[in-house]
């Protein structure tokens, strides 16, 4: 007997292709939209931390949290629960890369001299992050890959290690994201 799950997997796959267009879509009109209304900084020699992110960590922890709660209803069986859960979690994540990519603009149009700015504070910082946000799409991607199976009933009380696995990914990013903003805030 074959499994929904098995039935639909190259049609998810079509369905994870289109819904990752779209997730880069909202980030990239996110990032835009958020560079239109604030503008870019004055350059400076200072190094300043962007306040997008400050905010983009509240979007990851919101993320954090609800991939917590998605993990702790699919062992449960609260499949309803469990995919409204992920959804926001996806939403976040993709609010946290938008804002983000806006704060590593800001960042970059900060600096004041842009062709020394690999061998100063700027530079180091800058490549910090840029290493984060790599390491976030590739979180995200995997959240939108679990979020698209848990919809095709992948995921129950007894097989739910993808849920576990993106949770885990997304924290240990969690904690990364706060050392760097630990290094920024002691090298300003």
């Amino acid at each position: 007997m074959s499994s929904r799950w098995a039935e639909n997997q190259s049609l998810m796959v079509r369905r994870f292709f289109l819904a990752t267009v779209l997730q880069v879509a909202v980030c990239i009109a996110v990032a835009w939209s958020l560079a239109l209304i604030f503008k870019a900084p004055p350059p400076s020699d200072r190094l300043r931390l962007p306040a997008a992110f400050q905010f983009c960590t509240v979007f990851l922890l919101l993320g954090s949290w609800f991939l917590h709660a998605a993990l702790t209803n699919v062992k449960v069986e609260r499949q309803a629960r469990f995919r409204r859960a992920l959804l926001l979690a996806l939403g976040f994540a993709t609010l946290f890369v938008g804002v983000q990519s806006f704060g590593m603009w800001s960042f970059l149009k900060g600096t004041t001299v842009q062709q020394t700015s690999q061998l100063n504070t700027h530079g180091f910082v800058f490549m910090f992050v840029a290493m984060h946000a790599m390491h976030f799409l590739i979180a995200q991607s995997v959240l939108m890959w679990v979020t698209l199976a848990s919809f095709y009933d992948r995921y129950d009380h007894e097989y739910y290690f993808g849920v576990a696995f993106a949770a885990w990914f997304w924290h240990a990013l969690g904690i990364v994201w706060l050392g760097i903003l630990w290094v920024f805030t002691v090298a300003a």
